[in-house]
């Protein structure tokens, strides 16, 4: 994709990991013409997980702060069709439930760590832990349906034996920033997954939760490769 091909990114208007890291792969992508809509965040968590799996922000940078330092456009609110035209594409790094028209209207590209269709919705790292299924990462067009339709790449992450849990979570993580950027370029490779028969994860309960650690001790020792020091 041309680099000056400008791009959208929805996120929200506080400090934000995935968004502080997507735009500064962005920006050392060489991507220049970068929107930024944020919206503010409308929810407020009323529990917490028990294994946090997922890299905290830790900085205070705003989105706001962060494009004027990367020479970004820079809005507050949703997608606005007189500022991105309708067809272009559209990064999502964070968001609450997107209208359909904006998700008709725009290519909005989704990074989904789970192996679709085999992982779909909440705490997919989690659950395919859990089920002892492929863990993964998928890229994919934003669609009727969740977590499947227009796949644009999917990988799996292997388990090596001397892998913790928070070291494989993370290990998703980079390759969710990756993957969304990179997709960019592979938007023509895409695919149509279906996701019949597949079921939507809810969040994780509690109880299956407290048992999360040993489950992955025994897919670890089960499926765990041997360190490679050029990975």
């Amino acid at each position: 994709m041309d680099k000056n091909t400008k791009i959208g990114v929805i996120t929200y208007n506080i400090p934000h990991r995935k968004t502080y890291d997507t735009l500064c792969y962005l920006k050392a992508s060489g991507y220049n013409n970068i929107i930024v809509f944020a919206e503010k965040l409308k929810y407020v968590k009323k529990t917490f997980p028990i294994i946090a799996h997922r890299p905290p922000t830790s900085n205070d940078l705003m989105p706001e702060t962060l494009c004027k330092n990367f020479g970004y456009e820079y809005h507050d609110g949703m997608i606005r069709e007189d500022l991105l035209k309708e067809g272009s594409i559209v990064l999502l790094c964070g968001a609450g439930l997107l209208e359909n028209e904006i998700v008709t209207k725009y290519r909005i590209i989704n990074s989904h760590p789970g192996y679709i269709p085999l992982s779909r919705g909440l705490d997919s790292f989690k659950w395919a832990i859990w089920n002892n299924t492929p863990i993964g990462v998928t890229t994919h067009i934003i669609g009727d349906e969740i977590d499947a339709g227009e796949v644009i790449e999917r990988i799996e992450i292997p388990i090596y034996i001397n892998d913790t849990f928070h070291q494989l979570a993370y290990r998703v993580y980079e390759n969710e920033i990756k993957m969304l950027v990179e997709a960019l370029d592979k938007l023509e490779n895409r695919i149509y997954i279906s996701g019949e028969g597949h079921e939507i994860n809810r969040r994780m309960p509690a109880e299956i939760e407290h048992q999360l650690p040993e489950r992955f001790e025994t897919i670890r020792k089960e499926r765990g490769k041997p360190w490679n020091s050029e990975i």
